[in-house]
Parts: structure tokens; C-alpha cells; sequence
């Protein structure tokens, strides 16, 4: 019996994309092994994302420290309370990073608490954002419907400053000192991400499976649930690779695709119906192929009787060939012998 061919990473994804007549390998796999393969495709796709909005973090940090050098008169922290005084006077500042799409709006000036909150709210409304406000620094990105909020008295406790000044502020934000920060905003964003596209990636499965099961239904296929729940999964490997490229493409320049997220299920669904169909397909083939096997097998065994039928007869012949002979032999003794007889003797 033929083994069967070893699916690494790499053949099922290229099976997943390419090769529809293979997805019955794919879904007689361990469910397991399908779930190992969706949390690797989903650990990368959070991997590139939360580094490209980490990436725009380092950009929105040097456009602060550029900002500090060259607009802004005086900068002190001492006591956890941080004050930024711009050359202009203004109270509230905002830098803007149009190809990036962030903005950093730095108010430290104002004791308004109608300010600081108009301030906390804009940045709740924008896609990508830092506020830098007395007490506190607040990030956000489109990602996230609440700021992460990063208290300067953490940060004191941690790293031990208590007392800056406009210079050490700019060396403290070059990046090799901003290292264990953005780590961190790392660590948090790839968390946050994976929390978040797992439940989402579970639900598509689920709804997913079903349609798969209605399709079989249809198709007057009985497919075990593992069997359904193994294509739904592969058939989302192409709309998350897409996915991560339109990511990539919508954070550095800004193209987007109105209704991308109805592709994605659109092309995972034809996957799955391709794949099904294609199943059915080849079990009808199999059964056709079997029919003729059997038929086959049936010629064979009609004609073997017929030889054997005949061979019997043959042998039959054969036995009744030498009694003929035999009879034939005795009717001419018996007639020799009753012409040998006296003349007295014969009746």
C-alpha cells in the first residue's frame, strides 16, 4: 500500500492556493496539525503588522525629537510633570506625518481641563496618534478603539529620572535609549494583535465550516465535520496572505480597497466550493472507476466458469469414450463366442 506523502508548511500552503484537486489531503489531516498551521500563517500576519505600526512609532518619535530640536524653546520634567515651551508660544502643538498617517499633538502648556480632554478625545478619533500630555503619554493606532496610556511615574520608577532637561530629553528619544520602549510597544501590539485576529479567524472558520457543510450538503456528499473544518481553514491561506500585503500596502501609501473585507470572505468561500465540488468530482470518477473494475472482475469470472464448464465436459467425454469401447469389445466377444458354439447348441 502506497504511503502517504509528508505535507510540510510550504506544500500545504502551495495546495491551499494553487492545487484544488489535493485539498482531500488536505482534508483528511489532523485537526491539529490544520490548527498548528493557521496559528503560524496568523502569528506572522500580526508579526508584520505590529512591526509596521511599531515601525510608524520609532517615525512618530523622531518626528517628536526633531520637532524638540528645532521648535521648541524649553522642555523640564521633575516630579512626574513633564512641560514643553514651543518657540511660538502656542499652548497645544501638532505635528503631522502625512505619508504615515500620524499625528502628535503635545499639550503640556495648558491647566484647562476642557483642553486636555478636547486633546484626549481627538486622539481617541484619529487612526494613528501620540499625545504628550503633563502626567502622561498616550498611543494610539487604528488598531486600537482605547489609547495605551504610558504614566511618567512608571516610567521614573523604572528608570530611575527624576529631573530633565530639554537636551536629555532629545538624547533620551534617539532610538538606541528609546530601545526597551519600543520592545515593549512591540510586545503589547503583537499580543493585542493576536488576541484579537485569533477570535476573528476563529469565528470566519466556524461560519466558514458551515457553509462548507451546506455545500456538501448540496453536493449529496457526507463529509466528517474535521474534514469541513480542515478546508475552511486552508481555504482562508490565500485571503490572509492578501491581507498582509494590503496592510503593507494601505500603511506606506495610503491605497486602500473600499470593500476588501467582502473579498476576503468572497474568495475564501470559492475556495471552499471549488475544493468541495472538485471533491465530489473525484469520488465520482473513483466510483466509475470501481463500477468498471467490478465489471471487469465480473468478465472474468464468467469466462473462467465457462472454462471450467467446458473442461468438465471434456473430462466427461473422455470418461464415457473407453466404457463405449468396452461395450462395443463385449458385444463382439459375445458374438465370437456364440459363433464358436456346437451346431447342436445354437438356438
Amino acid at each position: 500500500m502506497e504511503s502517504k506523502e509528508k505535507l510540510t508548511f510550504l506544500k500545504k500552503i502551495k495546495i491551499s492556493i494553487f492545487d484544488f484537486e489535493k485539498y482531500q489531503e488536505l482534508a483528511t489531516e489532523n485537526v491539529l496539525k490544520t490548527l498548528l498551521y493557521i496559528t503560524i500563517i496568523l502569528i506572522v500576519f500580526c508579526l508584520v503588522i505590529a512591526g509596521v505600526y511599531t515601525y510608524k512609532f520609532v517615525i512618530a518619535v523622531n518626528d517628536v525629537r526633531n520637532y524638540i530640536s528645532e521648535n521648541v524653546d524649553n522642555i523640564t520634567y521633575e516630579n512626574n510633570i513633564l512641560n514643553v515651551v514651543p518657540k511660538n508660544g502656542e499652548e497645544i502643538t501638532k505635528i503631522d506625518n502625512e505619508m504615515l498617517g500620524i499625528r502628535v499633538i503635545i499639550n503640556t502648556q495648558t491647566n484647562d481641563n476642557q483642553k486636555i480632554e478636547d486633546s484626549i478625545n481627538e486622539i481617541k478619533s484619529i487612526g494613528n496618534g501620540i499625545l504628550i500630555l503633563k502626567d502622561k503619554v498616550m498611543i494610539k493606532n487604528e488598531l486600537l478603539n482605547v489609547p495605551v496610556e504610558y504614566s511618567y511615574k512608571d516610567v521614573t520608577e523604572q528608570y530611575d529620572i527624576n529631573v530633565l532637561n530639554k537636551q536629555e530629553v532629545l538624547d533620551l528619544l534617539t532610538t538606541d535609549t528609546m530601545k526597551p520602549v519600543i520592545l515593549m510597544f512591540l510586545a503589547i501590539m503583537l499580543i493585542y494583535l493576536f488576541i484579537v485576529y485569533l477570535l476573528s479567524t476563529i469565528m470566519d472558520i466556524v461560519l466558514l465550516s458551515i457553509m462548507a457543510h451546506i455545500v456538501a450538503l448540496i453536493s449529496k456528499m457526507r463529509l466528517k465535520y474535521s474534514a469541513v473544518y480542515n478546508i475552511a481553514t486552508y481555504s482562508l491561506t490565500l485571503p490572509m496572505i492578501l491581507n498582509i500585503i494590503y496592510f503593507i500596502v494601505n500603511a506606506f501609501t495610503g491605497f486602500t480597497i473600499k470593500y476588501f473585507q467582502v473579498m476576503y470572505t468572497t474568495i475564501a468561500s470559492i475556495y471552499i466550493v471549488t475544493a468541495i465540488l472538485m471533491i465530489r468530482a473525484d469520488a465520482i470518477k473513483r466510483q466509475i472507476q470501481l463500477t468498471q473494475i467490478l465489471q471487469e472482475q465480473e468478465k472474468i469470472r464468467e469466462e473462467l466458469k465457462r472454462q471450467e464448464d467446458k473442461e468438465n465436459e471434456e473430462d466427461e467425454n473422455n470418461e464415457e469414450e473407453p466404457k463405449k469401447d468396452d461395450d462395443k469389445k463385449n458385444r463382439k466377444e459375445d458374438d465370437d463366442n456364440l459363433g464358436n458354439l456346437p451346431e447342436g447348441d445354437k438356438v
